[in-house]
């Protein structure tokens, strides 16, 4: 995938070289919890740069707090899936010096339809200003996991390109051959979101099938900023996502990280 070329210029600073990305997931803090919060956003921002994160998802209010600690990663702006995004976003987005902006939406959704109603408009706001718009497009809601099946997925991936994302971020089917599918009828770049349980073998074995299966990378929040050395998850992360490792040679990389405090 070398040379890639995207439509946009921005999304080149999303990417490595090689048309990937490891976007790590910062903008969902605030609703998971007092358990979960991060004390420190800036150490963990510093790190996973050093590690080689190609960009990172945020809120306006860190992104703007923390421009030194981004670095030379590509910032996407996460806006309000329930709040009128075009109207807003993109503006914000330039302002803030972002490469991206990200909405969330949520097709057959009975409880949340003004998220899909969101991606259109949106999407021609951000043609207008050639800012590049990721999609995160999950069946129902996060919750209604009934309804993710890989049907679905395809579907909702379809539909975020269909409706104007030049990304598309969604869950994993489960297997490389479904997943295949989605990314093939989605027709724009897909990048898998990261979960939130299972064990670090559990996350390389699903970035790997994914990539595997045509995704061009993974954005993952919990499983990065959440472990005790954010650094070493993104390090082994970025090299099965840019060196094509697989999980055991990801696996001892880790290890040896662990052990060595690299």
């Amino acid at each position: 995938m070398a040379g890639t070329a995207y439509p946009k210029r921005r999304l080149h600073r999303m990417f490595g070289g090689d048309g990937r990305t490891l976007i790590v997931a910062m903008d969902h803090l605030s609703r998971l919890g007092r358990g979960t919060r991060m004390r420190d956003p800036g150490r963990v921002l510093r790190e996973v740069a050093a590690a080689g994160s190609d960009a990172v998802l945020l809120r306006h209010g860190l992104a703007g707090r923390h421009t030194a600690d981004i670095g030379r990663m590509g910032l996407v702006l996460s806006l309000g899936y329930d709040l009128p995004a075009h109207d807003y976003g993109v503006e914000l987005a330039l302002r803030l010096g972002a490469d991206a902006v990200k909405v969330e939406a949520f097709p057959e959704s009975p409880t949340l339809p003004q998220s899909q109603a969101n991606l259109a408009p949106l999407a021609a706001r951000c043609e207008a200003w050639g800012m590049p718009l990721l999609a995160e497009m999950i069946p129902v809601g996060f919750a209604a996991k009934d309804q993710h099946t890989p049907e679905h997925i395809a579907d909702a991936a379809r539909l975020g390109a269909d409706l104007g994302a030049d990304v598309v971020k969604t869950k994993f089917t489960g297997d490389t051959e479904s997943f295949a599918e989605a990314v093939a009828l989605a027709g724009v770049p897909v990048v898998i979101l990261g979960g939130s349980t299972g064990d670090e073998e559990a996350l390389l074995t699903t970035v790997r099938k994914a990539l595997d299966a045509g995704a061009v990378g993974a954005a993952v929040g919990r499983r990065i900023w959440g472990s005790d050395h954010p650094g070493r998850v993104a390090g082994v992360l970025a090299r099965m996502i840019h060196e094509d490792l697989d999980v055991g040679a990801a696996m001892a990389e880790l290890s040896r990280r662990t052990v060595g405090g690299g």
